[in-house]
């Protein structure tokens, strides 16, 4: 039986029990995510086909052949597991599945979605747009909603999981770091905390990147510059996620509490436009023109907020292997003693980035 058929055959089995274990919103949801993951799969070449074929753009050869140095580079000095990841081709360009996310009214913790095997997440992806809008409206009547674009995933393992098109429009510092990140999931993944998860692994991929630059001698230089203004950006959303948390502990009644909190999103965006040049100078003018909310806030912090804790542990330990085990170690700890764990070792943090006042809620 060929591998294409076996992941058919898969698929299928994996509808028929869902069928008979789930309700019929649950069923439309695995079906479309079964039905999406199988048409990617279905789409695959092998990169050394792809490299042969006369007809194979210059631009793509060369990325192919990058990320081949890449995964070589991950196995050796990163001691990342590969797996057979990253040995296939899809070319598909653009957004390749839709993440939601959300979040009470007055409240940044995101709903937990939750999964057979893996646990639970903040978000729910889908491989149509229209599938997406649709579960947002739906959670929309009650809640604060956002939809993510995503460009590339992790199977965690299940899978080999192919290059796509996506990525060759990635510089040479942000490609290195979407593989670093993505196959840092299959190093550790703890069921029901996003927040660990996406940290450890956006961690890794920038600190695999700057090891990467540093390899082939590259100017570190640009790249530094944007890792230095996403910390930037990261605290200042940090700071507005403390007040608007704040507000949202305080007994007043929820008409009151509404107002301030479209007075406190204002304030926020108002803020950021008083305080430019210091919030990436004009790198996050596009994420800003979206209007946040308690989702998209939520979403911010699971891949951000523990970044420093890594960072941290990863300086406390000063290697690849022991780094692993220590937070291999953390994994088998309850949530409350991970993160209790996690901020004994934190690079500090000011309150506010520096140089940003803005005014209070």
């Amino acid at each position: 039986m060929s591998r294409r058929t076996r992941w058919l055959c898969v698929a299928l089995a994996a509808v028929v029990l869902l069928t008979g274990l789930s309700g019929c919103a649950s069923v439309r949801f695995y079906a479309q995510a079964v039905a999406g993951q199988a048409t990617l799969m279905l789409a695959r070449r092998d990169t050394g086909a792809v490299l042969a074929d006369p007809t194979t753009a210059p631009h793509v050869a060369s990325k192919l052949r990058l990320v081949a140095r890449l995964l070589r580079f991950a196995e050796a000095e990163l001691e990342l597991p590969v797996d057979g990841r990253y040995g296939s081709f899809v070319d598909t360009d653009g957004v390749l599945l839709w993440n939601v996310v959300a979040a009470p009214e007055f409240d940044l913790r995101a709903v937990p979605r939750c999964y057979p095997i893996v646990g639970c997440a903040v978000y729910r992806g889908y491989f149509s747009r229209e599938a997406a809008e649709r579960e947002a409206a739906r959670l929309g009547v009650d809640h604060d909603v956002h939809i993510a674009p995503v460009a590339a995933y992790s199977t965690l393992g299940w899978f080999d999981d192919p290059i796509l098109g996506s990525f060759l429009h990635y510089d040479e510092a942000s490609l290195a770091e979407l593989i670093f990140h993505e196959l840092a999931h299959s190093v550790v993944y703890v069921r029901g905390d996003s927040a660990f998860n996406e940290s450890f692994a956006s961690f890794v991929g920038t600190k695999g990147a700057m090891a990467w630059l540093a390899h082939n001698g590259v100017d570190k230089g640009p790249y530094v510059a944007g890792i230095a203004a996403r910390n930037a950006f990261r605290d200042y959303l940090g700071l507005w996620r403390e007040r608007l948390a704040t507000l949202y502990g305080r007994p007043i009644a929820d008409h009151a509490k509404r107002q301030l909190k479209g007075a406190a999103f204002a304030s926020m965006d108002a803020c950021y436009r008083r305080h430019r040049g210091l919030l990436g100078n004009g790198r996050y003018d596009t994420a800003m023109a979206t209007p946040y909310n308690n989702a998209r806030l939520a979403l911010a912090a699971t891949y951000d907020d523990l970044k420093p804790a890594f960072e941290g542990l990863y300086i406390s330990v000063g290697d690849w292997s022991a780094f692993y085990a220590e937070v291999r170690g953390l994994a088998s700890l309850s949530k409350s003693e991970r993160r209790e764990a996690l901020a004994r070792v934190s690079l500090h943090q000011d309150a506010d980035p520096a140089g940003v006042t803005c005014d209070g809620v």
